[in-house]
């Protein structure tokens, strides 16, 4: 285990765009840690990721994730001792990726500025309502509902695998980033790929 070692690594701290709508097309770089940040998922040997049992099956899952809706293009990931990386694109509203068949425009087409702007028009003296109602939208957007239903599969299924029945697998919160330009792209997909060969000198680096 390397809880002690990894201790003030990884530390999930807010990098949301405030009331962005995460049903909105773009690119989206998820980082989800493990309860505790415990090293679960297998071991880095001669800079590779060898996968423990449990490590397959997040991998497995992970390559389940455009199932979830037609929108969705997995792009770059990697499985790391105790966190994933993951590149996410959220197609256009009409967007098919030709594996899933569920999702649609179900008032998904709203633009983004007027989602914002839904929120920022408010009074300001309720500030905290805004964030509230937010929030309450915010799950039933596309990408938390995604990573809700990947923990969750994934916890379900590790506990069956070591007959350890509710016990938390991950943290509570992921950190997440709107990729802003190919710049940054480039740079966060680079960083993915090299990130097992990094291992001995990783800190939770945000490109």
């Amino acid at each position: 285990m390397c809880k002690e070692k990894f201790a003030n690594k990884y530390r999930i701290e807010s990098n949301r765009w405030q009331f962005w709508d995460y049903s909105a097309p773009g690119r989206y770089f998820i980082t989800i840690c493990t309860f505790d940040r415990i090293c679960i998922f297998g071991e880095i040997k001669n800079q590779e990721m060898c996968l423990s049992a449990r490590g397959e099956l997040v991998m497995c899952r992970i390559l389940k994730i455009p199932s979830y809706h037609k929108r969705i293009i997995l792009d770059e990931w990697v499985v790391m001792p105790n966190h994933i990386h993951l590149l996410i694109t959220l197609g256009e509203y009409n967007f098919e990726n030709g594996i899933s068949s569920l999702g649609g425009d179900t008032g998904e087409a709203k633009c983004v500025n007027e989602k914002i702007r839904e929120f920022s028009l408010l009074p300001s003296d309720s500030h905290m309502d805004r964030i509230k109602a937010y929030r309450k939208k915010r799950r039933k957007m596309i990408i938390p509902k995604i990573i809700g239903r990947f923990k969750m599969e994934c916890s379900k299924e590790m506990n069956l695998l070591r007959y350890t029945a509710n016990k938390k697998n991950w943290q509570a919160n992921y950190h997440d980033r709107v990729i802003r330009n190919d710049k940054s792209y480039w740079r966060i997909r680079n960083y993915i790929i090299e990130n097992p060969a990094k291992w001995e000198e990783d800190k939770f680096y945000m490109p």
